[in-house]
């Protein structure tokens, strides 16, 4: 083992005034009983600090170092006598206040670093939430009936939470802490970027639309060897759609305009069929159409609502195709 100056020489310097710990106490000797050369530098370097004045003892062991190697070298030839006072004698007074300071400040690090993760819950019921911030800077908004969990604070090397429901996502970039999102059985890995989650309770499949950037969708407990022929890196405009049953990812280009209508508040349709349009509906106002002159479903319908009422966009459509409906809880029926 050779000597070399970055990594021994504030080991053996706290090791000579007997403040090493028990794992840097044996580290030293096993450097020392390494080799009779180690071990005869060694007790040169302890005889010459062992004479060294007390009182001009100090704990700045690049100091403590260079001094040595000065009075080594004004000394060659000469073997130092080994000395046997004890360490405790020629610890510097100043040098316990000193430890005593580094204790406190290990203490606190230690508290900081062991500080308990507390899990966050965060519901929505009947209303969208407003944008809710995370421990990163991160932001999501959350759709109705949706929930997030996630910790107080992020450790390791993950930021991991959970969503249930549907939730659009505003990732703080962090290479060194990628973002990882569990949504019913897939997972959801990016670095920094915007997308939307649909993860439904009772729903067949979970959705993930990239509106920003790139993620990684993979199945929940894929081993970490097999996530890249597993999963799929999706860019922005892509939609990946999961299946928990047959445990499928299948990617495809998003052209639904009203994706995220739930978020916006805006519907936009172009020569849309109205069977398209009334699903948007449903979707967004969370409601169930019933259609009893089946007809009408294949008229088209190019508009925009933005944070119309169900009512009032039901009033445009009835007067364009003099069709007449009515409005019964969460069913509206079409005439």
């Amino acid at each position: 083992m050779q000597f070399t100056r970055s990594k021994y020489k504030r080991l053996i310097i706290k090791h000579i005034q007997g403040e090493t710990t028990p794992e840097e106490q044996k580290l030293a000797e096993a450097w020392i009983s390494s080799s009779p050369a180690n071990g005869r530098l060694y007790k040169t370097y302890q005889g010459l600090l062992l004479l060294t004045d007390k009182d001009k003892v100090s704990y700045n062991t690049d100091k403590a170092w260079e001094n040595l190697q000065a009075r080594i070298h004004s000394n060659q030839g000469s073997a130092a006598k080994p000395v046997k006072t004890a360490y405790r004698r020629l610890l510097p007074y100043y040098s316990v206040a000193g430890i005593a300071a580094m204790l406190l400040i290990a203490f606190g690090l230690f508290s900081i670093l062991q500080k308990e993760v507390v899990v966050k819950q965060f519901t929505t019921t009947s209303n969208i939430s407003a944008p809710l911030s995370l421990p990163d800077g991160s932001s999501v908004i959350l759709n109705r009936n949706s929930f997030i969990k996630y910790p107080d604070h992020f450790t390791g090397n993950l930021r991991e939470i959970s969503i249930f429901g549907e939730a659009f996502f505003e990732v703080s970039p962090d290479r060194e802490m990628p973002f990882l999102i569990h949504a019913s059985g897939l997972d959801i890995k990016v670095v920094g970027t915007s997308f939307n989650v649909e993860a439904k309770a009772g729903s067949d499949f979970v959705k993930v639309t990239v509106n920003t950037g790139k993620v990684l969708v993979y199945p929940t407990g894929t081993p970490s060897g097999k996530i890249e022929s597993s999963g799929l890196i999706l860019s922005a405009g892509e939609i990946a759609t999961y299946s928990p049953e047959s445990g499928k990812i299948l990617r495809g280009v998003n052209d639904d305009l009203n994706i995220l209508s739930w978020k916006t508040g805006i519907l936009t349709f172009r020569e849309s069929r109205l069977d398209d349009v009334l699903k948007a509906l449903e979707n967004k106002y969370e409601t169930r159409f019933v259609v009893k002159n089946r007809e009408v479903l294949n008229q088209r319908l190019t508009a925009r609502f933005e944070n119309d009422s169900l009512e009032d966009v039901m009033e445009t459509i009835s007067l364009i195709y003099n069709v007449s409906y009515e409005i019964k809880g969460k069913i509206v029926i079409l005439h």
